[in-house]
């Protein structure tokens, strides 16, 4: 009796054995410790950890092969874009203070061209040996571009370069719609339809660099639509009739924004967290980068290839942008640095981004979804081994241009505008909204003057914007900072009391 008591006591050891201690011995530790290395690379990134693992191995393995020399890859992320920015500005501000060189960060990995077109601005990044080095990657007619779609692929001056390409758009539930009894999303209006009222997630605009981006794509679409169309009224010239469009394009990219932030369950501060809850069914749609709507699209699929979340590029309504790399001032181990950034360009580096787990140059653990920059990689005999062979980005002309010289200068007051109008009102906003969905009638047409009083933006008019701007730019000081914050108070509070005149109106049914 004792016995057998005894071997099921062994048989249940090995089974808790089996269950506990082999994955754990059989889980790919860190290539690299930092004791072990030879050479230590810093990487400031947002990218997630499937991102840092696949670059951080294959870089690590093609260095020891190249010079035999280990390199431990220290990653720092201290969150997204916006926290990116306001770190390596605060490192920097204190070094300088000190009159040293460099903050201990080595590369800046990721975060959209904004980030770097800053830091370029302030002196912050090292000229790329990797232009001098491989000229035959860019330019001509199978390099990369210093333009595409409108957007820079790389700095003029080689200060920063793309390595892989984004775009923006909609991630959607199809369980969601189809309970909802929604067709599948195509374009930014869409989201504004007061059938996704409480099923929509967004992310503050001020926290993510990307839901900005998408927000000014959005803007620039309804501009571009208006000067397409525009025509000229009496006495006016072609200048005065191009202000014109611009200004009612920038309103209605506004008043659509408003729509759809109503329709938003909440603001999160990630732009990640979108795709996560709109997969789980917490929402129904959302704004977000190709590579997010793609990695869950990915991380759902059945064995029938099939995905409850899909992800959409909105009709006419986004440019392909870049997402680059650069070398900070004062890099400790600038050298590497560099090699970091001529390996991303590398085949291997490229092929990385797009080829299926396990193939040539394919990542090891899991596909990225993301779609390299150089366009002489795009060929019949590597596009066999892509995730997205479908996606052809250099194909054709494409249907949006970003222009610049519109909205550009006006990134940062954009967001927020965005903030004042939807986000530290969106109670106001929301109850408004859902006052003149209640009162609509039978084809959904909403009480006129309620409506109009609701879509009011004229305290954020194009013109005005470019005031805000101004003033943003001036917040040097503590002194400066307040009357800034005393004026977005302000105006928070002036679109509060229009939410709730706009309610009351619904309620009249005016």
């Amino acid at each position: 009796m004792m016995k057998k008591f005894a071997r099921k006591e062994v048989y249940v050891v090995l089974a808790l054995f089996f269950v506990a201690v082999i994955p754990l011995m059989l889980q790919r530790g860190e290539p690299v410790s930092a004791g072990d290395a030879d050479t230590r690379l810093i990487i400031m990134t947002p990218h997630n950890e499937t991102i840092r693992r696949e670059f951080g191995e294959a870089f690590s393995e093609y260095w020891e092969k190249k010079t035999g020399e280990i390199v431990y890859i220290d990653w720092r992320t201290p969150g997204g874009t916006s926290e990116m920015r306001m770190v390596l500005d605060g490192d920097f501000n204190r070094s300088d203070e000190r009159g040293e060189d460099g903050i201990g960060v080595d590369v800046v990995f990721g975060g959209g061209d904004y980030l770097f077109k800053v830091m370029a601005s302030k002196g912050r990044l090292e000229k790329l040996d990797v232009f001098d080095a491989h000229k035959e990657w860019f330019g001509g007619k199978n390099g990369i571009s210093q333009k595409f779609t409108g957007e820079d692929c790389f700095d003029i001056d080689h200060r920063w370069v793309g390595v892989c390409l984004s775009r923006f758009g909609i991630c959607y539930n199809l369980d969601g719609l189809k309970r909802l009894g929604l067709p599948v999303p195509e374009s930014w209006d869409d989201l504004g339809d007061p059938k996704y009222y409480g099923h929509v997630a967004l992310a503050d605009p001020t926290k993510s660099g990307s839901v900005a981006k998408a927000f000014e794509m959005l803007i620039q679409q309804k501009i571009h639509t208006e000067l397409k169309t525009a025509v000229r009224e009496p006495g006016e010239n072609r200048e005065q009739m191009v202000d014109r469009a611009k200004s009612l394009g920038w309103r209605k990219g506004l008043q659509l924004i408003q729509k759809i932030a109503a329709n938003a369950r909440y603001f999160t501060d990630s732009a990640s967290k979108i795709p996560h809850d709109v997969a789980q069914g917490d929402a129904v749609a959302g704004m977000c980068v190709d590579f997010y709507g793609r990695a869950y699209n990915e991380k759902l699929k059945k064995a029938d290839g099939s995905s409850r979340l899909n992800w959409v590029t909105p009709m006419g309504g986004t440019s392909t942008s870049v997402d680059p790399v650069a070398v900070l001032k004062g890099a400790e181990n600038e050298k590497l640095g560099q090699a970091f950034v001529e390996f991303l360009l590398s085949e291997k580096g490229q092929l990385i981004w797009n080829n299926r787990p396990g193939t040539s140059n394919g990542p090891r653990h899991q596909a990225l979804r993301r779609l390299p920059v150089r366009p002489d990689l795009y060929t019949p005999g590597r596009l066999k081994y892509f995730t997205d062979a479908e996606i052809m980005p250099y194909e054709g002309k494409p249907d949006f241009v970003y222009d610049p010289a519109i909205t550009g200068d006006l990134f940062d007051a954009m967001r927020q505008a965005i903030k004042v109008m939807c986000i530290d009102t969106h109670d106001e906003l929301t109850g408004a909204w859902e006052k003149l969905i209640e009162h609509s009638d039978k084809d959904g047409k909403m009480p006129p003057l309620a409506l109009a009083n609701f879509n009011e933006v004229r305290l954020f008019s194009y013109k005005k914007t470019f005031e805000l701007k101004k003033l943003l730019s001036k917040k040097n000081s503590r002194k400066d900072g307040l009357r800034v914050l005393e004026k977005l108070n302000r105006l928070a509070a002036t679109f509060r009391r229009s939410y709730a005149d706009s309610e009351k109106l619904a309620d009249q049914n005016k």
